[in-house]
């Protein structure tokens, strides 16, 4: 598929017409949290080319706080009140600018800890504590749990935690012991397909041309948000432009021109602008909080204590708090371990699982105090790293489950072979004018594997295999790798 994608033959969603299609455009909350009160289409109605809009009061919104198709009561800027369209973009956006929208602003913030406070208000009127696996609930820590933080990141209630082993006990026995507070930033996705989606209906069934990173995996969710069968909705997604996570399932922007086709009788282009893409395309989920770690004298992680406030957006999001606490404790291995956590919203765009969600952030906080530890043990990092890689018969989690497959320490010295690690060092720190030259070695983690997905295998007369799967094309290898298992299994070239 390079060739296509190089010489712009592959089709992505925005590249596709139909007879009889108008272009929608979205109108956005200018407001990080607001109420709406009243939307006047009268004037917008006029502009010449204009066909329909689709409301807030027209569509099925689920549960609080999950993500809504549109939004009476947007909870950050760029959030989706109304979808309009007309004859042509020009048209829709000319009419767009005509609609009359009365809001009620509301209280706002941006910082999770805020929302903690007791004292101020929530970034949500229903709630402002919540995640995958996490009751939707109002939590408020102490004033007392901020005055004692002393400058510190202040620690009341978890939402949820776990332990195993005597913590007390490890940090106790530990040569050196870091406490450190951090912060993680939240970065948007910006795929470089934006969601841009078409959709009509022929014979009942509904078409939707869309930027996934897989065409089966969302179907079942989409048809949820159009309100039909799965069984009567197709899904054309053969290229996409970069997901990241992002796209890995369904979301609302590909529901929203089969509701508004549906509405007015004729196909939807709805195009989204980078701008739009920013605001709605989704960012990784931000984490502040503290980690403490006790090391013996080799270097070996004996103890972890680690509490991660995650920042959530608006909306429902991922699980990267949890992620990261298992990140720790597969990848380092210590011998005892506490994690808290707590997933609060905040009036910023959407959060979603973004490559390596949880496991990244949590990867970014403690490769480096590794190499504090290292430095102050007088211990080489990558030794460091070695003492404290998992092997075989490693485990992790609250639960301290088994692992399936694990070869970090042969990967941290064959690639300590290859670069040439010892010879290397002596290089480290040296400058040349402006320049230094440092010589690093990181590592990270993440899962691999699940169940319960269809595929299809066939095996022709002449030998070769066709691999059939609903695995989407977006630069990952994926072809290849679904290839290369079903070769391994099956003993073929």
């Amino acid at each position: 598929d390079v060739v296509a994608k190089v010489t712009g033959e592959a089709k992505y969603a925005e590249d596709f017409r139909v007879d009889g299609m108008v272009f929608a455009r979205l109108l956005s909350s200018p407001y990080p949290h607001a109420r709406v009160k009243r939307i006047d289409l009268s004037e917008a109605e006029k502009v010449p080319g204009y066909v329909g809009a689709l409301l807030p009061d027209e569509v099925q919104n689920p549960p609080a706080p999950e993500i809504p198709l549109l939004f009476s009561e947007p909870g950050y800027v760029g959030a989706p009140i109304l979808l309009l369209a007309a004859e042509s973009e020009t048209a829709a956006q000319d009419a767009l600018e005509k609609v009359r929208v009365e809001y009620e602003p509301l209280p706002f913030h941006v910082d999770p800890l805020a929302s903690l406070h007791p004292d101020r208000p929530n970034a949500r009127t229903d709630g402002n504590v919540g995640a995958s696996g996490v009751e939707f609930q109002t939590l408020k820590w102490t004033k007392e749990d901020f005055d004692k933080a002393d400058g510190r990141m202040p620690m009341g209630k978890p939402a949820q935690e776990w332990s195993y082993g005597d913590l007390d006990a490890a940090f106790a026995s530990a040569a050196l012991v870091l406490d450190e507070t951090f912060v993680h930033a939240s970065n948007s996705h910006h795929s470089m397909e934006p969601r841009s989606a078409l959709a009509y209906w022929q014979n009942g069934k509904c078409f939707v041309h869309v930027s996934s990173q897989s065409q089966s995996y969302i179907t079942p969710a989409l048809a949820g948000m159009i309100g039909i069968p799965p069984s009567d909705l197709v899904v054309i997604a053969e290229y996409c432009g970069g997901g990241f996570g992002s796209k890995g399932g369904a979301y609302t922007l590909q529901a929203l021109p089969a509701l508004l086709s549906r509405k007015i009788g004729r196909p939807v282009m709805m195009r989204i602008s980078r701008a739009e893409e920013y605001f709605n395309g989704s960012a990784r989920l931000g984490f502040q909080g503290q980690v403490k770690l006790g090391f013996d004298s080799s270097g070996k992680l004996l103890a972890a204590d680690l509490y991660i406030v995650q920042e959530n957006g608006a909306c429902n999001s991922f699980w990267d708090f949890r992620n990261a606490a298992d990140s720790l404790s597969l990848v380092y291995q210590p011998r005892a371990m506490r994690w808290r956590g707590v997933p609060v919203h905040a009036n910023s765009p959407i959060r979603s699982a973004q490559r390596g969600p949880g496991y990244n952030q949590m990867h970014h906080i403690m490769e480096p105090l590794l190499d504090k530890a290292a430095a102050k043990l007088g211990i080489d990092r990558l030794q460091i790293r070695l003492v404290n890689a998992p092997d075989f018969k490693g485990t992790f989690g609250a639960q301290q489950g088994p692992v399936s497959s694990c070869y970090l320490k042969e990967a941290l010295q064959k690639g300590a072979e290859i670069f040439g690690w010892q010879q290397r060092l002596a290089r480290h720190g040296q400058r040349n004018g402006s320049k230094v030259t440092s010589i690093a070695v990181g590592q990270a983690f993440h899962p691999a594997g699940f169940t319960g997905f269809d595929g299809l295998v066939r095996i022709l007369p002449d030998g070769k295999v066709h691999v059939h799967t609903g695995v989407g094309n977006l630069g990952t290898s994926s072809h290849s790798s679904t290839a290369r298992i079903a070769a391994e299994v099956l003993k073929v070239d």
